[in-house]
């Protein structure tokens, strides 16, 4: 209601200023019956003259018309008309007299634009704060506006020429904004600097009918070229997304907006103005009240949604380019007045090649100069603003602990800027062993789509301007809206020399529903500099905690392995076997046990748990206690399995799992009846050196309930069998060499008459010089059995 109220009082007090402008700068006099631009373009205003809508009045006619000092005695003057088809015939029109109001109703169709266009503008700026939209619509009505003052009084090129050229580049802006995209603000002072040169040039030379018509083509092509561009890839946006229903609907309504709205530059470029300077003015209203129309539904969701637009850069920037302006009308009207020199008015060009020069050399230092004042003024010079910092910076001197620090800094940026809600948004895996609830952290994935966004750009995100796009911004924009937030501002990896991002600062809408000014932008921002050190500072502590935990987990993990460690069995008739167990930390996370069950049995176990180090220690000093618990229970080889898997299943819920071969050797039956669940392979090498290997495997123990069952391998005297962790076969070498199972079988063809004791030894030797001086990066496990001559 609000927003409305205030649309409805700035348009009626536009319609009073335009009113008696109107009827202050308007004379009555005689003129011909029909209006039309500088080039003699005949427009379709007025009821009659229809048959010459579109075309041609002969430029020396007008102009000695014009001229005339007494048009009072006349009553028709002769003007030479040329039509589309090149025929030229020479008609006498009747004057006419317009009084003062007469204007208003031959062009009320065109104050009716501007009037629309202007309550347009303001119901979107009140409604969103959206600067460009504003912009957009107020410029247009500013060409209506001028547009009529052209015709009816033949004045105000400037400003038409100006803002039609405004016009085509704010088309340039859309592009991103309906896109969800940033601005490029940077493309803003060279475009109305642009303008402002095409508009002075024609106002200089604005008795060349021809160069005001050809400037004024080029204005409508760039219109139509961004145009083009816009729909071009709104349609692409569309392929590549596909929403759906209403979401679908609302695109394509918008993008048929767009078709509606370069309409009249590719008429005036490709077709000479037809049908739009032919027809009846009312069906230009009309088709200009449907683009309205077109836009507002394509845009109206997110069109309601507060935000603020204006940054200090973009301050800045208008500010700059109003100097330029100034500084370029204050140095022309000087010379005109205090240095009249002739040359400089005849060669213009002259002037404005020096004054760019002057320009160019003083822009980055002025440009800096206007930061600092406004930074000044709007920032240090506000006394809650100044105070809330200096909290801030006294919280990071304090001593307390990083969560009652973080808690106070949140606490002041509230109270000081009156907001709802302040969150800290970092990757998963950062800070991951820190408990960060009631700290306003929210964690999300480092691989997500939306950290991923917030990855690769560098700007605030402003989350009414991703409601702009669909896909991947259409998600951004539910998340952030469900979070209640308005920006979301970057903080650094100060440490870092590229541009990484530690975190996002997402803060909400303000308690009393107004806008951020410059000030509170400028605290947000050095607030998250503060933030993103204060991350680091924590970072770095998380760090060295983390390393001096590990130190302290190595050693107790050394002293657990040594109560942990293999006990080697009495020598059991018939049966050698050889071993080596090396952990790649301080405890192993390969799994091997060598039990007797009586004097011609041996049973081995050999499995990997996912991981190494401390927690996969005890996980193995659990399995071990399991296993031997069975067997004095009498447990079969499944049967074993079978609670090994229970335990997993029970304890971990699937989140752990272990690969495990384990079998039992009998030196009378001389056999090898053995279980691998998703273990390597089993090898077999016989006394010839023929090499096998037993593939065959089940499921790995933890994930799902498993009835393992055995296989049985009868094994020959002189045969031996090898068993083995990934530790071998997934070792590298300094050149980044996988050793690989091949490798392995190579090395055991080559010393197959070796005894299944010297074999390790040689292969550990072997490995050690595969890795050279690179660490060992897996726990290396390898056993051979074989049964003995006797």
């Amino acid at each position: 209601m609000r927003e409305l109220t205030i649309t409805i009082l700035s348009t009626l007090l536009f319609t009073l200023l335009l009113f008696f402008s109107f009827v202050g700068i308007q004379n009555t006099s005689k003129t011909l019956p029909f209006f039309h631009y500088p080039s003699g373009l005949i427009v379709n205003i007025g009821e009659g003259n229809q048959n010459i809508w579109g075309n041609f009045a002969n430029r020396s006619d007008l102009d000695v018309f014009e001229n005339l000092e007494n048009k009072s005695s006349l009553t028709e003057f002769p003007i030479r008309i040329k039509y589309k088809d090149g025929d030229e015939k020479e008609i006498s029109f009747k004057l006419i007299e317009l009084q003062k109001t007469d204007i208003i109703g031959l062009f009320v169709y065109d104050l009716f634009l501007a009037f629309f266009s202007l309550a347009v503008a303001v119901y979107f700026y009140y409604s969103t704060r959206d600067a460009l939209i504003f912009s957009f619509f107020l410029n247009l009505g500013l060409i209506f506006l001028s547009n009529v003052f052209i015709l009816a009084f033949h004045t105000s090129v400037f400003v038409f020429v100006f803002t039609l050229y405004l016009s085509a580049f704010l088309g340039y802006h859309l592009i991103y904004r309906l896109r969800g995209k940033e601005i490029p603000s940077k493309w803003l002072l060279p475009q109305v600097l642009i303008s402002f040169i095409m508009a002075m040039i024609v106002s200089q030379d604005g008795t060349d009918p021809s160069l005001i018509e050809k400037i004024v083509v080029i204005a409508h092509g760039t219109g139509l070229f961004f145009g083009i561009i816009n729909i071009v890839l709104n349609v692409y946006d569309l392929f590549r997304s596909k929403p759906m229903g209403e979401a679908l609907l609302k695109r394509v309504i918008l993008i048929l907006s767009i078709f509606i709205y370069i309409a009249l530059p590719f008429s005036i470029i490709f077709l000479n103005g037809y049908p739009w300077f032919f027809i009846h003015r009312f069906f230009f209203v009309f088709t200009y009240i449907l683009f309205i129309i077109f836009f507002f539904y394509g845009t109206y969701r997110y069109t309601f949604v507060p935000s603020l637009v204006i940054f200090t850069p973009t301050i800045v920037t208008l500010v700059l380019v109003s100097i330029l302006i100034g500084s370029y009308l204050g140095f022309v009207v000087s010379m005109s007045y205090l240095l009249p020199i002739p040359f400089i008015f005849k060669e213009r060009w002259v002037f404005n090649l020096l004054f760019l020069f002057i320009m160019t050399v003083y822009l980055i230092p002025l440009k800096l100069k206007i930061k600092e004042t406004i930074d000044y003024w709007f920032f240090e010079k506000n006394p809650i603003l100044s105070e809330g910092i200096n909290k801030i910076t006294a919280l990071l001197s304090s001593p307390f602990s990083m969560r009652k620090t973080i808690l106070s800094i949140n606490k002041t940026v509230m109270e000081t800027l009156n907001v709802s809600n302040i969150i800290i948004l970092i990757p998963g895996d950062q800070f991951a062993r820190t408990d960060l609830r009631n700290v306003n952290f929210v964690r999300i994935p480092s691989q997500s789509e939306i950290w991923n966004y917030f990855n690769s750009t560098d700007r605030v995100t402003v989350t009414s301007h991703l409601e702009y796009g669909i896909g991947l911004r259409e998600t951004l924009y539910n998340f952030l809206k469900g979070l209640n937030v308005q920006l979301a501002f970057p903080a650094y990896d100060l440490s870092s020399t590229k541009k990484n991002i530690r975190a996002m600062i997402l803060l909400g809408e303000k308690s009393d529903k107004r806008y951020f000014t410059i000030g509170e932008l400028k605290f947000i921002n050095e607030v998250v500099k503060i933030s993103g050190m204060l991350l680091e500072n924590y970072s770095l502590l998380e760090d060295e905690i983390q390393k001096r935990k590990i130190v302290r987990d190595i050693q107790t993990a050394s002293i657990v392995d040594n109560t942990l460690r293999l006990i080697l069995p009495s020598e059991i008739k018939g049966i050698d076997y050889g071993y080596i167990s090396k952990p790649a930390v301080g405890i192993s996370g390969d799994y091997l046990d060598i039990i007797p069950v009586s004097q011609t049995k041996m049973i081995i176990f050999l499995g990997d748990v996912a991981g190494h180090g401390l927690g996969t220690g005890f996980l193995v000093s659990a399995i071990k206690g399991i296993v031997r618990e069975q067997l004095r229970n009498g447990t079969s080889l499944e049967g074993i399995f079978r609670e090994i898997n229970s335990f997993f299943r029970a304890r971990y819920k699937g989140n752990e799992f272990m690969t495990l071969l384990g079998g039992i050797l009998d030196s009378r039956e001389h056999s090898f009846k053995f279980i691998n669940a998703g273990h390597l392979s089993l090898i077999e090498m016989k006394n010839d050196g023929q090499i096998k290997l037993h593939s065959k495997t089940q499921r790995v123990l933890g994930i799902l309930e498993t009835d393992y069952a055995s296989q049985e391998l009868k094994v020959l005297p002189g045969t031996k069998l090898f068993l083995f962790s990934d530790g071998i076969t997934e070792a590298f070498s300094e050149r980044d060499e996988i050793f690989g199972e091949e490798s392995l079988i190579e090395f055991l063809h080559f010393h197959a008459d070796l005894s299944v004791k010297e074999i390790p030894v040689y292969l550990e030797t072997k490995m050690a010089n595969f890795r050279g001086s690179r660490e060992q990066s897996d726990d290396i496990t390898f056993i051979g059995l074989s049964f003995g001559p006797n």
